[in-house]
């Protein structure tokens, strides 16, 4: 069981961390401190509460997950545009340190192992004053029991590497690369990411439908354009995606 209350001494000075035995979520327990600009961490053991995209629920166990959240503080000339895909693609650089390659990037916010969910992250983004405050929620399956239920087909990095895990020191890349993508993003933009995530694009290739009140249509992934949204070829032309709420595989 790893002891998140030592991270600290693993982060810089100006990272303001805070570690849990178990909370409802780590993305709400920042949400609600004071506007800050100093860069915040929640760690925990156990979410009781956890969350996901438009509102699901995000599963897991006590003491068999990484799961984390970080807040910076953007200006709100910063283009964030692609900010998830950037977290997704620091998770991605960390993990292949330990040896676990073949990940796969599933647009914009889910890391996948052989078609298999092995993490999510969550974005959360609010303007205070000349300031974009974004909470970057994570969730990384480690070692989950084998009776573990979740609709979703998943896996752990016990059941891809046979190298023991320190949640601790992994917690403390993943959060010091996701810092370090961020502040390139900032500074340079998406365009820096885009050739990385064309290697992992899971959805490139694949068919998928979309179905809102809008509008409904099917077509082939095209990959993403440099501002990171995705790029659907349908039967009247190529058409944007903003949002994966509405999208399916067939």
């Amino acid at each position: 069981m790893a002891n998140y209350s030592d991270l600290t001494n693993y982060l810089s000075d100006d990272i303001k961390c805070f570690a849990f035995d178990s909370i409802p979520s780590t993305n709400d327990y920042l949400a609600q401190l004071a506007f800050c600009k100093k860069t915040q961490v929640c760690i925990t053991s156990e979410q009781t509460c956890g969350k996901g995209q438009y509102d699901r629920k995000w599963l897991s166990q006590k003491n068999t997950s990484i799961i984390l959240s970080i807040r910076r503080i953007f200006p709100n000339s910063a283009l964030l545009s692609g900010l998830s895909l950037v977290a997704g693609l620091a998770l991605v650089d960390v993990l292949e340190k330990y040896g676990i390659s073949d990940l796969k990037l599933k647009w914009p916010n889910d890391v996948y192992f052989e078609g298999r969910k092995l993490a999510g992250i969550l974005i959360e983004n609010s303007l205070q004053g000349n300031y974009q405050s974004v909470i970057i929620g994570l969730g990384l399956n480690v070692d989950f029991n084998q009776n573990f239920q979740c609709e979703t087909p998943w896996i752990d990095l016990k059941k891809i590497t046979s190298t023991p895990i320190d949640k601790l020191n992994l917690s403390k890349n993943l959060i010091n690369k996701i810092l370090e993508y961020f502040d390139i993003l900032e500074s340079n933009g998406f365009d820096e990411f885009y050739a990385k995530w064309a290697k992992v694009d899971y959805l490139l290739g694949k068919q998928v439908k979309h179905t809102s009140k809008a509008e409904s249509f099917s077509g082939t992934c095209l990959g993403i354009n440099h501002q990171g949204i995705l790029l659907v070829e349908t039967q009247c032309g190529v058409k944007p995606i903003y949002s994966s709420e509405f999208l399916h595989l067939y």
